[in-house]
């Protein structure tokens, strides 16, 4: 739902408090920052059907992060704030704020605040730098398919494309020999789909989004070691320039993991997020299709956790480092062992110069490659190098390490630096994109002229100074190491291991893969081989062959953590996220330690493994098979430097400096798992990280919560008790952003403030990497725990109990405090303004101050800590497009709609694009009355995103306010009987009767409706298991239903809805109406029988897997004017009530008891009256006499207005003469509910309904016996809450009924389910039918001509005749003024089409209309002389809107007034109808109060008798086409004799002047007295009937 709105209004400077919010003008919000980083993907523009790898440099575009909704509604500080309120009329015509009962409530709508990803930059890995991808801008899009964006590159062999093919390749369960409980699941559509709609946030529809993404985060990677999120970072695993995260995720062929649970849009999805999200819901983005990763450095403990300097290889190529200490030297070794150690080293260097040069050039040279470059091709993934180096041949495997952690010296790490450092001056060295040295004849005479040596008799290279080239430092490393490797017969598996990296990075994919099959024929487990081969195979295509060996390298060891990315990533990248998620639960079971005992130690200087790879394989189970307890065995065997690695500290059997990369892991099998819904799964994979990173201390994210309250919590002096009592405060800890950044010191202090699980991870980029992780793991925790409060849901599997707003606030401060960014302090706003203030409790604040001189913030409230962070937010990026939107959300709801259209303003200039942003500043502009620019905005938001529900109705709602009807064309509605005239995009008319079919704007917003009503049928499917009925048949029985329905299976009758459509709504439709029944049983048992029940009056719950369900876009308020079948209008209402009700139910205030009936009348019945329109408004115009014309005898008025006085006669009227008039404008729901209890009402009245203002949540407390609706809302409410509503046959006929009328047992609500698919009915309340008209019109005590009495007919007509003479000075004598005071909003095109049809045939007619509001001018001129032609057009005048008083006193100037039948005049009618103007209208809708009201006015205001039924008969037509025929012949048959001075009618239209006239003081309608006489004997019949238990309607 839409928080909603010619001349610029002045805007209101920014005040003082707001003044960190001003845009700068400078600096790039993170949101756009970590797109435009570098990420690597296959490049579009290669011919060869072979991919090959490629170290190019370019950038991608960013993706929109707008398609982001939030889930999570903010409330109002006092918890009613203008979220509930639905859309009112107002003077400019239009629709205002959509209604939003809920509180702490998810759920799409509102778009006003925008939960942010978590991270599009998380799980980066222990690589280098790779490059980045080319824009995606540069590769053609197939269609879309499903909701994957995104192609895979046509040219790669045996690729899967689309959802059939995503699962087509996938391995049984049997790969990891699992049992059928770990079993994948079928990557089926479902799981495809669910799994695409999360990798991109490009092109996402905002309900999609939160639909399969759900809630919705940008959680920057910035640390607060590295400054404010927007600027440049370093890399993760080694380097200091700025360096895509996303790049570093260690998943191949381009797949991308986001921070699922955060990502999305809510937006919505929650959408943001709009749109975000949902906008606030999956693991990632996928790119183009790339190839697996680069490999990381020899694990040297240096360059793969981030002891770099500021020449490190940057963009994720490979660094490699050397074992040997010392530098090279020109000598020719003394030995052959020497030789072959030294010719490594250099073959080292070779290789990671050429990965460092490949990186640079492609980087100076990124968008010039075309077809015929090879190195355009090639894939960013290199293969692992031998990670030591041999003295002698067969002392090589001795040294390979044992554990994938190993570490080396500190000379590998200086001569990395060494190599690296050059990368700057390759430039402009060797063929940027040549095909190789082959292909370059520079290059190639410089290695045929290089010196060579002998040793043995045989001809060998000397050792190059690596002054040239890198290319042929490559190539001569090359053949240096095929000679030696030679020599030895092919058995030295370093030599051979590293030059397979050589030719793998010379494009010679043929040899590596032969070499590397080499090793794996000396040593079948060499597991980095295998792995290399896998990294080949892909590259040459051959996909199933690369993933068979990524399996056997993940069995053979699972702590081989690479082969494990790539295999996660090679399914990612085909849709397998499944597959995925079970490869890492592979993992996770292969290494778990037993009863996750660790070997803990204190980190010391990492020392290197040199375990060699078949020693470990020897070491494995019988199946050769790495196993914790093997790897156990190993880490005792390897004795103190184990423990000093900290191996085990995880949790897992790995040493402490893989603590990171096993907590990325795990975050992302958790995106996963949430991207396939599964969030308990999810829930537990985030706390495993968390706990990881806490050092495995912390016993449960519980715990960590406790913890974390604990240490930020007041002392204990100052709270008076002790610190374990402060887990039972009842309101949250708030705490402003300077306190919150020092929670992880406060919480860690033993390890001064650092994460103890990652105490043994050197300091550098990876450790910040894995901070960034555990905070994004935090924040999908968070994100998991707040759906769950705000659905009313179970928390995740995990934490049982729910999770309130001070745990998930509490792990918000920890993330916060481990990585400061604008997105986290954009979340904890949005938690912190949703904080309710109740009149039970106060919300723990630690002395702080937060300045503001905003008017409607309290200081030291949620509202003001919430303006607080999104300020401190701005402070990190002033141009953080949904900051700007949240907080002019914010300001809007708290009155201050100039500061939040600026905000607004603000967050365009940052994304035009951003259709949330867009809409929201529509929805402010237009209620500020600038509809032209809201207008502007609505298409803009629609341009971005043409499925934006909330944008496209938005649209429609304002365009048809000011009648511009161009495009609106129209819908075929019971074959063509409503809505027949369409509009085409030229603004010309359409018989729906001869097209057939609907089409344009107005058809798009019905298929809205229908689509959006579909799929809520589906809401709480599936909540009645076999646990759920058996708590709510207890619940109900406690309640006492074994007393009101004795004879009534409840049982049985659950189970025949279990599994039916609409079984949520019927299951809370059961509940509420099982407290209204206890509430009577409590009053039987007190005030009737006597007696108290043993039990109490428990209230019943709604189960807890029921969640808020969404309302549609196309409120109740809307209906009035779309035209929608009776079916699709009731349910629209009903689905504003179930979220009403959920939501309401689900509130902490709610008590777990019914509320205590009153006491009987003695004498009078209590009735309360509930309004927010107690003030210079329609409704007290209407209704200020009626509180104080109460007999109190009958009944004593209890008026609760919920908005502040204004000081209007009006409302000191009604203050003045209610005998109980209470000002709750600053009450919350809590306190209101439990005045209304305390005043022993009986009868509560909603003068609201579903109109701006409302306080819904009211009645959906329950807190009266009887709760009725009248005079707010022309229409059904759909509700449980509202028993009644007062009406009469013409207004609602009885064919309009729901068939089953009783509302009153359990039984009752079984039976009635029996008609809600029926398509003809709308009202399930019951009704109380009038005796006259319904309509209450207080004008004879309060209008202009109350004190007419003795005016004659004579002096009525001079009068009249002066006034149209004031008026109209130029109009000729014998012209009739037709005429329509309505807002234009309610003028459809059928309507306009007949009004100039009647001109036309009236020549002497006008018609006079209102600017309401001017821009509607403009469009029917524009219209009409399009449609009629300029002489008709002509005849169409317009004035200004007038006061009430003298808009009334000159509506007698009308000779005939037309009435709207798409919804017809309300009070404009009773204003026409006093200054006796005849009324022509037509109930076009039978099942549409609201187009029926008129009529039901009109029948009030005659006589009764022959003569006032003869009247009503030629002023109320049957159909269009008699409405056209009765205008023209009263138009037509009226003519003026002016011989007396003044214009004396006569003809039809005459007499019914008079006729009105003379009844004016004695009609039903203008008897207020009478119509308190009347509603007084309602009240009292419904009244008994609760008391008997009678149901039904009523008819007075």
């Amino acid at each position: 739902m839409l928080p909603l709105i010619q001349t610029h209004q002045p805007v209101q400077q920014p005040l003082d408090s707001l003044g960190g919010l001003q845009d700068h003008g400078h600096g790039r919000p993170d949101y756009i920052f970590h797109y435009h980083r570098s990420r690597p993907v296959l490049s579009a523009h290669h011919t060869n059907s072979t991919p090959r790898t490629f170290a190019i440099r370019t950038s991608q575009q960013p993706p929109s992060l707008h398609r982001i909704t939030t889930t999570f509604t903010r409330t109002h500080g006092h918890d009613h704030a203008v979220e509930h309120s639905l859309r009112r009329k107002t003077p400019s015509g239009t629709i205002d704020n959509g209604y939003d009962g809920s509180h702490l409530v998810s759920g799409p709508p509102p778009l006003k605040h925008m939960i942010l990803p978590a991270s599009c930059d998380i799980f980066p890995t222990a690589v280098v730098d790779r490059a980045p991808a080319p824009s995606l801008s540069n590769f053609p899009r197939p269609p879309h398919m499903g909701g994957w964006p995104y192609a895979t590159i046509g040219q790669m062999p045996k690729m899967n494309h689309g959802l059939d093919a995503a699962g087509a390749s996938a391995p049984a369960a049997r790969v990891w020999g699992m049992d059928s409980s770990t079993a994948f699941r079928d990557p089926g559509a479902a799981d495809a789909a669910s799994q695409m709609a999360i990798l991109s946030q490009q092109n996402y529809q905002a309900a999609s989004v939160h639909g399969l993404i759900g809630p919705a985060y940008q959680q920057p990677l910035a640390s607060p070691a590295f400054g404010p999120v927007g600027y440049a970072q370093p890399g993760p695993w080694g380097g200091t320039n700025p360096a895509s995260y996303r790049a570093a995720i260690p998943l191949a062929n381009g797949y991308t993991p986001q921070n699922a649970v955060v990502d999305s849009a809510f937006m919505p999805t929650q959408a943001t997020i709009h749109h975000g999200f949902p906008n606030g819901s999956g693991i990632g983005q996928a790119h183009p299709f790339r190839p697996p990763l680069p490999s990381r450095p020899i694990d040297d403990g240096f360059a793969r956790y981030g002891h770099s300097g500021p020449h490190t290889p940057v963009h994720r190529l490979q660094a490699l480092t050397l074992n040997s200490p010392g530098s090279l030297i020109k000598n020719e070794p003394a030995s052959p062992a020497q030789f072959k150690e030294r010719a490594l080293q250099h073959a080292h260097k070779a290789y990671n110069d050429l990965l460092v040069y490949l990186s640079h050039t492609k980087k100076v040279h990124h968008g010039r490659s075309g077809s015929n470059s090879r190195a355009a091709n090639k894939m960013v993934v290199y293969p692992k190098p031998p990670k030591t180096f041999a003295t002698t041949e067969s002392s090589a495997k001795a040294r390979t390490p044992a554990y994938a952690g190993a570490t080396a010296s500190y000379s590998q790490h200086v001569a990395q630096k060494e190599a690296a450092a050059r990368a700057a001056g390759f430039g402009g060295l060797g063929n940027a994109h040549g095909g190789g040295i082959a292909s370059n004849p520079t290059i190639a005479a410089e290695i045929l002229s290089n010196s060579t040596a002998t040793y043995s008799g045989k001809p060998h290279r000397g050792f190059p100074e690596f002054g040239g080239s890198p290319l042929l430092n490559a190539r001569t490393s090359l053949d240096m190491l095929s000679n030696l490797c030679e020599m030895g017969g092919w058995k030295w598996v370093d030599g051979m291991l590293l030059g397979g990296c050589l030719h793998y990075g010379l494009e010679h994919y043929e040899e590596a893969l032969e070499w590397f099959k080499r090793i794996v024929g000396l040593e079948k487990s060499h597991v980095e081989a295998i792995s290399n081969i896998a990294a080949t195979l892909y590259c040459l295509g051959r996909q199933e062959e690369a993933e068979h060996h990524w399996i056997q390298a993940v069995k053979l060891r699972p702590s081989y953590l690479e082969a494990v990315e790539h295999l996660v990533g090679l399914f990612c990248s085909n849709h397998r996220s499944q597959e995925a998620v079970t490869t890492i639960e592979f993992v996770q079971q292969s290494l778990r330690m037993p009863g996750l005992a660790a070997i803990r130690g204190r980190p010391k200087e990492p020392k290197n493994e040199t375990k060699s790879d078949s020693a470990r394989v020897t070491s494995a189970d019988s199946n050769g098979v790495e196993t914790p307890n093997s790897q156990l065995a190993a880490a005792k065997a390897a004795g103190s430097s184990s423990r000093q690695s900290g191996f085990g500290s995880s949790g897992y059997a790995i040493p402490g400096s893989e603590n990171g990369r096993m907590i990325l892991i795990i975050h992302a099998k958790g995106n996963m798992l949430y991207a396939l819904k599964d969030i308990d799964r999810a829930a537990e994979a985030f706390e495993e990280a968390v706990l990881i990173s806490a050092g495995r201390e912390v016993k449960g994210v519980h715990a960590l919560i406790w913890r974390i309250q604990s240490v930020l919590s007041p002392t204990d002096a100052q709270l008076g008790m002790p610190r374990a009592a402060q887990r039972n405060l009842s309101a949250p800890l708030l705490l402003p952003p300077e306190k919150a950044k020092h929670t992880a010191q406060l919480v860690f202090a033993s390890s001064h403030g650092q994460l103890p699980g990652l105490q043994f991870v050197p300091d550098g980029s990876h450790r910040k990497t894995a901070v960034s992780t555990t905070s994004n793991s935090l924040l999908s925790l968070a994100k998991i725990f707040q759906d769950a409060m705000s659905n009313g849901g179970p928390t995740a599997g995990l934490i049982r109990q729910p999770a309130g707003v001070g745990d998930i606030l509490a792990l918000y401060y920890l993330s916060l405090s481990l990585q400061e960014s604008p997105s986290t302090a954009n979340n904890v706003g949005i938690l912190l303004a949703s904080v309710p203030q109740s009149s039970t409790q106060q919300a723990s604040v630690p002395e702080f101050s937060v300045p503001t001189t905003i008017p409607g913030i309290v200081p030291g409230s949620g509202l003001a800590l919430a303006l607080a962070y999104y300020r401190y937010g701005l402070s990190l990026d002033q141009k953080h497009v949904h900051l700007h939107t949240n907080l002019g959300s914010l300001l809007k709801d708290i009155g201050q709609l100039d500061l939040a259209i600026q905000m607004y303003e603000k967050a365009v200039a940052c994304d035009a694009s951003f259709d949330i942003a867009l809409t929201n500043l529509a929805n402010a502009v237009k209620d500020r009355g600038r509809i032209s620019e809201a207008i502007h905005y609505y298409k803009q938001a629609v341009s971005s995103n043409p499925e934006f529900a909330e944008a496209v109705c938005g649209l429609s709602t304002a365009l048809s306010s000011v009648c511009d009807w161009r495009g609106r064309g129209g819908v075929l509605l019971s074959g063509g009987k409503y809505d027949r005239w369409h509009v085409d995009d030229e603004g010309m008319l359409r018989d729906v009767t001869q097209q057939g079919q609907g089409s344009g704007l107005m058809k798009r917003v019905v298929e809205i409706v229908g689509r959006q009503l579909t799929e809520s049928s589906s809401w709480g499917l599936g909540v009645l298991q076999e646990q759920t009925i058996s708590q709510i048949v207890s619940q109900l029985q406690l309640a006492g239903s074994g007393l009101t329905d004795s004879s009534l299976d409840v049982e049985a009758e659950l189970r025949k809805w279990s599994g039916m459509t609409w079984e949520g709504s019927r299951v809370l439709r059961l509940i509420e109406r099982s407290t209204r029944a206890a509430m009577r049983c409590w009053y039987q048992d007190k005030y009737v029988k006597g007696i108290q029940s043993a039990s109490g009056y428990p209230r019943p719950k709604p189960p807890v897997n029921l969640s808020i369900p969404s309302a549609p876009t196309v409120l109740p308020f809307h209906t009035f004017t779309c035209p929608l079948t009776a079916k699709d209008i009731r349910m629209i209402s009903q689905r504003n009530a179930l979220r009403i009700s959920c939501s309401t139910l689900r509130s902490p205030w709610i008590p777990s008891t019914v509320y205590e009936p009153p006491k009987p009348p003695s004498p009078h019945l209590n009735v309360g009256y509930v309004s927010s329109d107690f003030n210079n408004h329609p409704l007290a115009h209407l209704m200020q006499s009626v509180f104080g014309f109460h007999d109190q005898k009958r009944a004593k008025a209890f008026c609760y207005a919920t908005t502040a006085s204004d000081k209007s006669i009006h409302r000191q009227q009604i203050e003045r003469e209610a005998p109980v008039f209470r000002d709750v404008s600053t009450w919350t729901s809590d306190r209101l509910v439990d005045q209304i209890v305390k005043d022993g009402i009986h009868i509560l009245v909603n003068l609201n309904g579903y109109t701006r203002g409302a306080r819904n949540e009211i009645f959906a407390a329950r807190p009266a016996p009887i709760q009725m609706s009248f005079m707010g809302f022309a229409g059904t409410l759909g509700a449980e809450w509202c028993d009644y509503l007062l009406a009469d046959a013409t207004a609602i006929p009885p064919s309009t009924l729901r068939p089953h009328r009783d509302n009153l047992n359990l039984e009752d609500v079984f039976r009635d389910e029996a008609d809600a698919e029926s398509e003809d009915w709308v009202y399930s309340e019951n009704i109380v039918f009038c005796r006259d008209t319904f309509f209450c019109c207080d004008h004879a005590q309060s209008a202009d001509g109350a004190n007419d009495r003795d005016l004659t007919w004579e002096a009525e007509q001079q009068r009249r005749w002066k006034m149209r003479k004031e008026l109209f000075p130029g109009l000729r004598d014998d012209v009739i003024i037709l005429g329509n005071f309505n807002q234009l909003y309610k003028i459809d095109p059928t309507t306009f089409r007949t009004w100039l049809r009647i001109l036309a045939a009236v020549p002497n007619a006008v018609l006079w209309l209102l600017r309401f509001p001017e821009l509607g001018e403009t469009h029917l001129r524009r219209t009409a002389k399009a449609w009629a032609g300029e002489g008709v057009a002509s005849r169409v005048i317009f004035t200004d809107v007038a006061p009430k008083q003298q808009h009334i006193s000159r509506a007698r100037v009308c000779d005939l007034f037309l009435d709207t039948p798409e919804c017809n005049a309300h009070t404009t009618a009773a204003d026409i109808l006093w200054s006796s103007t005849p009324l022509l209208t037509l109930p076009r809708y039978e099942y549409k109060m609201c187009s029926r009201m008129a009529a039901s006015i009109l029948k009030g205001a005659l006589p009764k008798g022959p003569e006032g039924e003869r009247a009503a008969e030629e002023l109320i037509a049957a159909d269009d086409a008699q409405y056209e025929e009765f205008a023209i012949k009263m138009a037509s048959g009226l003519r003026y004799d002016t011989s007396k001075g003044y214009g004396e009618g006569t003809g039809r239209l005459a007499e019914l002047r008079k006729l009105l006239w003379a009844s004016k003081w004695t009609c039903a309608l203008f008897d207020t007295r009478r119509w308190v006489r009347d509603l007084e004997e309602a009240y009292e019949e419904a009244w008994r009937r609760w008391v008997s238990g009678e149901s039904g309607d009523i008819y007075l």
